[in-house]
C-alpha cells in the first residue's frame, strides 16, 4: 500500500510540491554509476537478439498499439527484456539489422522492466538507504517499485520521447501516486538527450 505524507518537514519536499520535480545533484558517486554501466554491459553481452527476439520500443504514434499488443513487452513486468530502436531492428522483425549485429548495445532503446527484481546490482541501488531516504523526504510513506528500466539514448537513431505523464502508464487509485526517479549515469546536457520537465505540470489532469 502506498501512502502519501501530508506533513511538510523537508525543503526538498516543499520544492517538489511546488514545482513537481526535484534535482538531487551528485546523488551517486562516479564509482556507483560506473558499476551500473558495467553491469548493464554484462547483461547486453549475454543477450542474444536472435534467440530472445527482442521487441522494438516505439515512442511515436504507433506506441500504444505496438506495446499494448506485445506479449514480450507485457511479460517484461517481472523479467529483464531488451527493446531495440526502430532503426536497428531487422526488416522481418527477427533480430537486428546486419550493421548492428556486431554492436548490439548501440541497437538498444532500453532494458526493463524488472531490473530491481532480477539483478543483484540494480536491486541494490533500487533498495539503497539513500534512495529510500529521498523518497521518504518527498512524502512517500510506504513506496513500492513497480518497474525499473535502463535507457540508452542512442546517438543517430534514438527515438524521440515526446511530452508525457508517467501516470498515464502507471495509473493508481484512489489518487495518482506515481513517482519517477531518473538517474543520469553520464553527464546529461541539452545536446545529448537530457530529461526535460515542465514546472507545475503535476497539477494538470492525467
Amino acid at each position: 500500500r502506498v501512502e502519501y505524507a501530508t506533513v511538510e518537514a523537508d525543503p526538498r519536499r516543499a520544492f517538489f510540491d511546488a514545482h513537481g520535480f526535484f534535482v538531487a545533484r551528485s546523488f551517486c558517486a562516479a564509482s556507483e554509476c560506473q558499476a551500473l554501466i558495467a553491469r548493464m554491459a554484462g547483461l547486453v553481452e549475454q543477450w542474444d537478439p536472435e534467440v530472445d527476439n527482442a521487441a522494438v520500443f516505439r515512442t511515436d504514434a504507433k506506441q500504444e498499439k505496438a506495446q499494448g499488443s506485445s506479449d514480450y513487452f507485457l511479460d517484461s513486468a517481472d523479467r529483464i527484456h531488451f527493446f531495440t530502436e526502430v532503426g536497428a531492428a531487422a526488416a522481418d522483425g527477427v533480430g537486428l539489422r546486419p550493421s548492428y549485429r556486431s554492436r548490439k548495445a548501440e541497437a538498444l532503446n532500453k532494458v526493463g522492466h524488472a531490473l530491481h527484481l532480477r539483478d543483484a546490482v540494480f536491486r541494490g541501488y533500487s533498495n539503497s538507504a539513500k534512495l529510500r531516504e529521498l523518497v521518504g523526504a518527498l512524502g512517500w510513506v510506504s513506496p513500492v517499485v513497480p518497474q525499473s528500466m535502463y535507457i540508452f539514448k542512442q546517438a543517430g537513431i534514438g527515438g524521440e520521447v515526446t511530452s508525457h505523464q508517467d501516470s498515464t502508464f502507471l495509473f493508481t487509485t484512489p489518487r495518482q501516486t506515481c513517482l519517477g526517479l531518473w538517474l543520469a549515469l553520464e553527464d546529461a546536457t541539452l545536446t545529448n538527450g537530457c530529461l526535460w520537465v515542465r514546472p507545475g505540470s503535476h497539477h494538470e489532469p492525467v
